[in-house]
């Protein structure tokens, strides 16, 4: 990254500079063919039997810059002497950052966006940054063009992944070292003052990180336990999504809001979390997306999911119980609860994912999760209507199976006659009174009549049913008598 780094350093100087004097039309940047045709003159020069006219081809190839950069490369990749792929490919960077800069000047000189133009990153950008406005897009991408260490990041990330990847790697972990008050120098770490990062830094490393899966991003010690969301709490980046009139706050805004929606990894998931509850990043509806997905993932830390939950309860209510109803079966393990004995000894006990979402139902329907078989550690203040985690488990299996069962039968009973209202009165079944008058009760100064009873009607006749016939008896028939012998 070195190398590629000083060469991209002039770029970045020639973009801060005026780019007066530029055609805006990238078509003016093509080569002529008799340049290309003196460049393939001097490459096949590099392998000549003489020192002197390698040595002199070599020169008048860096002289020429950019318009040897097809010749070069085409040299690199196919040439069958291997004295010509060594030098050309010494020249080539040097090419590859002359054409990228006059590329950029170019881009700085068309003001009205009337041309496109094949610069790092560009389209990536503007596709993610599709609902801004062009030239609030224009803008941000200027500014990071002024930094070699910014277009770096864009370079490597048209390459790939993996080259990206590692891009973005390097640039936080200097963001970071810089912020803390240490440089990165020939002898590694040096102190120095706190340098915090530019809006522009911030916007240009969370776009990055927004198109590279986090596998491909090398994880140094550092970010293990921290996540890019600590440059969101720097000043200046604070200020741009809390604040009013700052500059380049609504393509910043639609980076966070990219960067919010691509989080996966179940580490970063679970630095995150906390964060979460920030006015600057609580404001985007994506953080609600995020918090379930904290809750589902695997490998998240149990506390972190449990805290994810209950935000979501304490932020939206009754709203997510249909998410809840989805985690009754999932056995993940939030956090075990410590119940003390009198003695001194301790028993633990897991509080379940499942267990959890049960409690929230519970509070929700207006219920008490102690009714259910969940308890709490002797000591422990406990209010019904703030349910959290980690304050609560069910103490045996048995317990935990006839808190669910007893749940389930009340979802049956609720789908068949409605819940309960609050005020605990059903309304009438026809519609007609849902708060039914009762009868006033007799005045006790009043004699009492008697009440004659009613006359009952005489039950209707009862058809007469026919009696069965029983069939004839046929005679049996007559014995048979034989003649006597003889006759």
């Amino acid at each position: 990254m070195t190398r590629i780094r000083a060469v991209l350093t002039v770029c970045g100087a020639l973009v801060a500079g005026s780019a007066f004097g530029a055609s805006p039309d990238p078509k003016d940047l093509a080569i002529p063919p008799e340049q290309l045709s003196k460049a393939r003159e001097f490459v096949r020069k590099l392998g000549s039997e003489t020192y002197r006219d390698r040595e002199d081809a070599q020169a008048e190839l860096a002289k020429m810059g950019r318009v040897a950069k097809q010749v070069l490369n085409e040299a690199v990749l196919g040439d069958a002497d291997p004295e010509i792929r060594l030098r050309a490919s010494r020249l080539l960077p040097k090419a590859n950052a002359a054409d990228l800069a006059a590329r950029i000047e170019t881009f700085m000189a068309d003001a009205e966006a009337k041309f496109e133009h094949d610069l790092p990153g560009l389209k990536t950008v503007r596709k993610g940054l599709s609902t801004v406005a062009k030239e609030q897009v224009r803008a941000l991408y200027v500014e990071i063009l002024k930094s070699p260490y910014n277009l770096e990041i864009f370079v490597a990330m048209d390459k790939g992944n993996v080259e990206g990847g590692r891009a973005v790697g390097d640039r936080r972990n200097t963001l970071f070292a810089d912020s803390q008050g240490q440089r990165f120098g020939p002898g590694g770490l040096r102190p120095s003052p706190p340098r915090q990062p530019t809006i522009i830094d911030i916007a240009a490393l969370l776009f990055a990180e927004g198109q590279i899966p986090s596998d491909n991003i090398p994880k140094s010690q550092t970010w293990q336990w921290m996540n890019s969301s600590y440059f969101l709490q720097q000043g200046t980046a604070y200020q741009t999504l809390t604040g009013t009139g700052q500059a380049h706050a609504e393509a910043f805004k639609a980076i966070v809001r990219q960067w919010l929606v691509t989080r996966t990894d179940a580490q970063e998931l679970t630095n995150l979390v906390h964060q979460l509850t920030q006015p600057s990043l609580k404001q985007f509806p994506e953080h609600v997306t995020l918090l379930r997905r904290t809750v589902t993932t695997e490998g998240v830390q149990g506390y972190a999911k449990g805290q994810a939950l209950n935000m979501l309860i304490q932020t939206r209510g009754k709203d997510e119980v249909p998410f809840l109803k989805t985690l009754m079966n999932n056995d993940s393990m939030l956090q075990q609860v410590w119940f003390g004995k009198p003695n001194g000894q301790a028993e633990m006990h897991n509080c379940l994912m499942k267990d959890a979402a049960l409690a929230f139902l519970i509070s929700q329907t207006g219920g008490n999760i102690r009714d259910y078989g969940f308890e709490t550690p002797n000591g422990v203040g406990f209010n019904p209507g703030q349910i959290g985690f980690g304050q609560y488990a069910f103490t045996s299996d048995e317990k935990r199976a006839a808190g669910f069962m007893k749940w389930g039968w009340k979802q049956l009973k609720d789908n068949i006659d409605g819940p309960l209202p609050k005020d605990g009165v059903k309304p009438d079944p026809k519609g007609t009174d849902p708060m039914p008058t009762p009868k006033p009760a007799p005045d006790p100064d009043l004699p009492i009549k008697p009440v004659r009873p009613g006359i009952r009607p005489l039950p209707a006749p009862v058809p007469a049913v026919p009696l069965p016939v029983a069939p004839a008896v046929l005679p049996a028939n007559p014995p048979v008598v034989l003649p006597a012998p003889g006759k």
